[in-house]
Formats: C-alpha cells, structure tokens, sequence
C-alpha cells in the first residue's frame, strides 16, 4: 500500500484535529507524537486529508457501527426493563412475593453487576470487544429467557443475580470500543445515540409488553412469562448475528456479514492518525490484560471521582422512575385498565430522548461539559422537587405529569459525563477501568435508590423524592467543581511547559515516566 504524504502546514494540522486534542505536530513534542503514532503501523505523520473525507469516514462509523450497537443496547434495556412491566401483570401475586422482595431482586441485580464490570473490561482488550461483548449478550439473553421457569422468591433472586452479571460489561466495554472510532469532541454525541435507543427501548417495551402480556393464560402460563422468553431469545439471536458484524477496529472491518469491509486504505490510514494526534496513546495496540498499574492509577486518580460522584448522586432517580413508574401511574387511579399503565410512561422516555440528544450535541458543538451537566441537572432537580413538594390531595393528573416530566430528565447528561471520562483519562488500560467505575457508580446508585421506596411510603413515596431533589443539588455543585478543578490543573501545566524549548520537551519525553493524562502536554476538556 503506499500513498502519497506531504508535510502539513500547522494550520492544516489543527483544522485535521480536533481542538482539544493533547498534542498536534504544530506544538511542542512534535517529535514525541511522532514516534508515539509510528507505533501503529496505520499513522502517517505527515498525511493531509479535507473535512470531508474525514466526515465521510465518520458517517461510515455511525452507519455501520454505532447503528448496530444502538440494536444491541435496545435489546439489552428490553430485558434490564421488562420487570417493571412484569409488574403489572401480578408477578408479586403470582409469585406470592412483596414490594420489598423486588427492590431486594434489584439490589441483588446490581450488586452483581457492580461486582462483574471491572473484571469484564480488564480482559476485554485480551478477547476482543467484537468477541467479549456478543458472547455477553447471548449469555444475559438466556438468562432473561429463563425467568419464564420462575417458581418462587428463590428463582426470582437468582435470575436476576445472572442477568446482572453477564449484564455487567457491556456498557463499559462499548464505551471503550467506541473511542476506537471516534475522536474526543465526537463522543458525547455517539454516546447520546447510543443511550438514547434506552428510551426507544422503554417506549417500545411499553408497547410489546401490552401485547405479549395478554398471552396469559395461553399454555396455562402467565402473560410476564412469555415476556421473559420472548424478549430473552430474540436478544441471543442478536449477539449471534453480532459475531459476524462487529469488527475488531477501523482498520479490521473485513470479513465476516461486513464483506469486503468498510474503509479503502486511505481511509484506514486517515481514520487511525485522526484518533492518533486527538489522543497519542491511541497508538497502543496490542492485545492484553489491564496491567495492576493502570487498574491503580485509575482508581486513585483525584480527577476521576468528582466525575463518578456526578453518576451515583445524579442518576439516583433513575432507577425507581424507570422500575416503578408504571406501577405508580396504575395507583394513581387515572381510570384505565392497568396494563395502559405501561404505555402512559411513554412520553416520559420520548422526553428524555429528546433533552439528552440535545444537551449532549451541543456539548460537543461548543466542546463544553461542566456547564450543560449543570444545567441539565438543573431542570432535572426542578421536576423531582415538583413530585415532592406537590400537597397529599394533589389532582392525579398533576402528579401525573410531574412524573413524566421528571421522567424525561433522567439521562439528560448521562451521555456528556460519560464522554468527559473518556475524554479526559488515557491510556487505553486506564480509561477502561475508569468507565468501568462509571458504570458502576451509575448503577451502584440503583441499591440505594430503589430502597428509598418502600411499601410503607406508597403511593406518593414523599421521602423519598426530597431525598433525591438533595442529591440533584449536590450533583450541580459537582459539576462546576470539576470545570474549575481542571482549569487549575491545565493553568497549572501551561506555567510550567510554557517557556519549554524543543530540547527541554525531548529532555522530558526521554527521561519521564509520566504517560496517557499524566503527561504534561496533555489538556483536560471541562
């Protein structure tokens, strides 16, 4: 393969990067970047493309890649969100089960599911995402399946202590795929995509469940049944498919449903040192396990956590909205059979779909998180204050509203948050794992959550929602505490590098252990 290079001017350089990239051929370190990218035998220092073919390979990605994970995510939200529809069909009757015992089912679903993340994306990058994360969906698939076999309170708790655990890599591992693909400034947006097939799958799970619940009765079985099994076996036909159509990388993309792959060799040259000079240690390809240094850095990084407190405190209300929100519409009494409850939180996710697509587009448009985080969670504190503070003999069709649109504020920043981590934390190993706590502290939030809402506080669980309303507050003052934070941090390393020669930056480069977000040329995104 050979193609003809030519020396960028440095204004070309910074139009083919993007602008919060660490390091451009235009800066100090040049050299560095250099040797750094040559690692991977895809970067051409010196290569030059037009805007378009860069956004013709990147709309290749949307199509070809992120559209499929998009249909994995679905199907995945159908199972993680099916028992709140099961709910309504009298699974606690049928199963001679309480409230309590289904928040004591979720507590146990995330507990394994917290426990299984950060393992599943230490050997992700050994197997192979195009491997690891389909063979996880057709294990989770089965496992949904297997609630149909549900006899008492023992199977319930240990389907969804299985369902957690296969459960548990997925969205971590497609986080780090995605940056495989895609630049820095360009994931908030993806990850918006991505997440926003959850409220698709919410709104659409409403509605199959509507349907499927009315098989009870059918073979003698309940109509919840015939859910779990439904929606279990056509999720593992899902990550059967995914085999043939995930690839390894850009560069990886034949074979397979995908043919005779996705990008011509120039393109696959130019889609590598784009990500390469966004992010040098995106050069790094090889294949093994998250070294024990990377798994400590990432968990003793101070500028880490303030984003992984946003994720627990934030999302607090996500899990009860989502789990019981259908069974609150049915005790509110709006004078519908109460299978109609599943489709009355249809607007709620058509809502947050549309917040957290634009919050998150716009972030990356004006290359900005702290302040669309805040903002976002802003309007997300008013509707929960509004479902706590609303008077015991409040119309039901008030109550309803305010459900729907807390509701529709439940991922709005979710996307950006999680964009920012990945953004901000390198190498590769690292940013694994500091996804992997991400997710962690996203669903960690779901033990807590969950048992804010207790039989004792139906139907309006009050408490409960103040509770929450403070965790919004807390959440607000986070995210302009990191924006400042990591302006310190940049300020900080722009007084030290500033009069830096080209000798002093090789100096530093050849004698430094300092690596990914520890480098002093590299600059934090806020």
């Amino acid at each position: 393969m050979s193609l003809t290079k030519r020396t960028l001017k440095d204004e070309e350089l910074t139009a083919a990067s993007d602008d919060s990239s660490s390091l451009n051929s235009s800066k100090p370190g040049d050299e560095w970047l250099r040797v750094h990218g040559e690692r991977n035998p895809y970067y051409v220092h010196d290569l030059s493309w037009t805007p378009e073919e860069e956004k013709q390979i990147v709309r290749i990605f949307d199509f070809k890649i992120l559209s499929w994970i998009g249909v994995m995510f679905f199907f995945m939200q159908l199972d993680r969100g099916n028992m709140a529809n099961a709910l309504t069909d009298n699974l606690m009757e049928d199963l001679n089960m309480s409230l309590n015992t289904v928040t004591l089912g979720s507590t146990i679903f995330t507990c394994f599911f917290c426990l299984f993340e950060i393992p599943s994306n230490m050997v992700i990058r050994r197997v192979g995402p195009q491997r690891w994360i389909p063979l996880l969906m057709c294990l989770w698939g089965f496992s949904t399946a297997a609630q149909f076999f549900l006899k008492d309170r023992v199977t319930f708790l240990i389907c969804r202590a299985l369902v957690g655990m296969f459960e548990a890599g997925y969205i971590p591992g497609i986080a780090v795929y995605l940056t495989s693909y895609y630049k820095r400034g360009e994931m908030a947006t993806r990850l918006a995509i991505f997440w926003s097939t959850l409220a698709v799958a919410n709104s659409v799970s409403g509605v199959l469940a509507y349907g499927i619940l009315h098989m009870r009765g059918v073979a003698g079985q309940a109509g919840w049944q015939w859910l779990f099994l439904f929606e279990g076996l056509v999720t593992v036909l899902v990550g059967l498919l995914s085999f043939f159509i995930l690839p390894e990388g850009p560069t990886s993309t034949k074979g397979g449903f995908r043919l005779n792959g996705y990008l011509t060799d120039r393109q696959e040259q130019i889609a590598i040192t784009r990500l390469i000079r966004d992010d040098p240690t995106k050069a790094d390809t090889s294949k093994r396990v998250v070294s024990k240094k990377e798994l400590f850095k990432a968990f003793t990084s101070p500028r880490i956590w303030p984003n992984i407190l946003i994720g627990f405190l934030g999302l607090l209300p996500f899990a009860p909205l989502t789990v019981l929100s259908p069974l609150i519409v049915k005790n509110l009494n709006l004078g519908v059979p109460s299978l109609v409850s599943n489709l009355l939180v249809i607007p709620g996710y058509v809502i947050s779909l549309s917040i957290m697509t634009f919050v998150s587009w716009s972030s990356d448009k004006h290359n900005e998180r702290a302040f669309h985080g805040a903002l976002a969670s802003t309007y997300y504190a008013l509707c929960i204050l509004a479902l706590a503070a609303l008077p015991e003999d409040a119309n039901k069709f008030s109550l309803y509203f305010a459900l729907i649109f807390a509701m529709g504020g439940q991922t709005c920043w979710h996307p950006l948050n999680a964009a920012w981590i990945a953004g901000n934390t390198a190498p590769a190993g690292k940013r694994s794992i500091a996804l992997a706590l991400y997710i962690i502290s996203v669903n960690a939030c779901d033990m807590v959550s969950v048992n804010l809402f207790r039989d004792e506080d139906a139907p309006r669980f009050i408490t409960a929602f103040w509770i929450l309303f403070g965790a919004l507050l807390v959440t607000i003052v986070l995210f302009i505490f990191q924006r400042y934070h990591l302006m310190w941090i940049n300020k900080r390393r722009d007084e030290k590098t500033k009069n830096w020669t080209e000798q002093d930056w090789k100096n530093y480069n050849e004698t430094t252990k300092d690596e990914g977000d520890d480098h002093l040329s590299f600059r934090f995104s806020y």
